[in-house]
């Protein structure tokens, strides 16, 4: 029943979603288009279409549940190790003061989002699955893997995940002691074993409170922060309209962004991009609103001199476009090297070239080989301007083009979104 209900709600709010049009003219922001309702539904279906397949395993065999959790633990371990590579080549390891928040393997943290606090809460009980037959390689294992795990979680530097996590962990540790004792088994060492993923989990949050810098700041301002996100709710409570059908079933899956550049309340929209044509010419047209990056990683060699060579149009005459160089993994840049290029005549194709230096980029490496990326940028830094891009080249000093499809002849590929979608 709950399944049906489930179904039947996502069915009428995918339905609604890719009933609501655009922006005029189209878009390529994937949160601005209507299949951004295919895109937030995507984990529901691919979850249904599994289950079949869970269930028939659990009916044949006894190792379903075992398997798994160690599939979950697996997954742990990866974007542990992910997140570990992150900070060791951005901030070190062990560094806790730089405003740095990773992304791990959620390319979705673009717009600097909690997935991976989410994932981390949700993932963590099924360690508890190394205790079903408990050996010393399997509690190794445990440990190893929730060190990591509670390590990913400190520099999240996320109060709302720290919460999720011990509610988590809590609630699993005192099920597992309730499962022991249904079972008659040792009750006493079920819950000591269990129990040992607590303090880890709170000595890492400790140990995020007390080394100062950005988490410091992050929890003593929980409160101004609760009431701005109060103050978003309340504003995202106001945008729809206020007929019994919305009432019933809302506005549709994946609306708000498209909602919010419609009402455009308080002036802050998502910027919306799409690749046009001019004839037979190839062009992206930005409409800048909340602060969004186009770029695409580069591979560029320390110390050279690279030349950038655009042709730019902006048809209200106040867009501006900044091509920025930075280090760069998702959110956060390093390093960075901007030129900015300024339209002058309003409507007229103009073709604009600077040097761009690549001293100190690509340099510091781990273990020899692994560096912080290189991204090229793309910007708007004027508000409600737009700025549009008939081609874009970055020659190395050889003169190649280390730009993908700079013609934009393939539409947006290689193209990489980074911004705010909505406040």
């Amino acid at each position: 029943m709950v399944l049906a209900l489930s179904l039947i709600s996502y069915f009428l709010s995918v339905a609604l979603g890719l009933a609501l049009p655009g922006p005029e003219g189209g878009s390529d922001n994937p949160y601005l288009r209507p299949d951004n309702a295919l895109r937030l539904a995507k984990g529901f279906f691919t979850a249904l279409a599994l289950l079949p397949f869970l269930r028939a395993r659990m009916r044949t065999r006894g190792d379903t549940m075992v398997w798994f959790g160690t599939g979950m633990a697996a997954g742990l371990t990866l974007v542990a190790a992910a997140v570990l590579a992150e900070r060791a080549v951005f901030t070190g390891l062990f560094d806790f003061k730089p405003d740095y928040r990773v992304v791990g393997t959620f390319s979705s943290m673009d717009d600097d989002s909690g997935r991976v606090g989410a994932y981390i809460a949700m993932a963590l009980p099924f360690l508890l699955v190394c205790l079903v037959r408990p050996r010393l390689f399997t509690l190794l294992a445990m440990f190893g893997i929730a060190i990591g795990t509670g390590y990913v979680l400190i520099v999240t530097f996320a109060p709302a995940a720290y919460a999720a996590t011990l509610i988590s962990t809590l609630t699993a540790c005192l099920g597992w002691a309730w499962a022991a004792r249904h079972r008659r088994s040792e009750t006493a060492s079920a819950l000591a074993l269990s129990a040992l993923l607590l303090p880890l989990t709170i000595g890492g949050i400790v140990v995020a409170a007390v080394s100062g810098g950005f988490m410091t700041e992050q929890l003593r301002t929980v409160a101004s922060d609760l009431a701005d996100r109060e103050g978003n709710w309340s504003g995202g409570l106001a945008l729809p309209d206020s007929s019994p059908a919305t009432a019933l079933f809302g506005m549709g899956l994946g609306t708000y962004p498209r909602i919010g550049v419609a009402r455009k309340l308080d002036e802050r929209f998502p910027t919306n991009f799409v690749v046009a044509q001019d004839g037979g010419y190839h062009f992206l047209s930005i409409y800048a609103g909340l602060p969004t990056y186009l770029g695409q990683k580069v591979s560029v060699r320390p110390d050279q001199q690279y030349r950038v060579f655009v042709a730019l149009r902006s048809p209200d005459g106040k867009g501006v476009l900044s091509v920025i160089l930075c280090e760069k993994m998702l959110l956060y840049s390093a390093n960075c090297r901007d030129t900015p290029f300024r339209s002058h005549l309003a409507g007229t194709w103009e073709d604009f070239g600077a040097e761009i230096s690549s001293a100190g980029l690509d340099e510091d490496g781990i273990l020899l080989w692994f560096k912080r990326p290189v991204e090229l940028d793309l910007f708007d830094p004027v508000p409600g301007s737009t700025i549009e891009i008939g081609h874009i080249r970055m020659l190395d000093p050889q003169g190649h083009d280390i730009l993908a499809n700079g013609d934009f002849s393939q539409g947006n590929r290689a193209l990489v979104f980074r911004g705010t979608t909505c406040t």
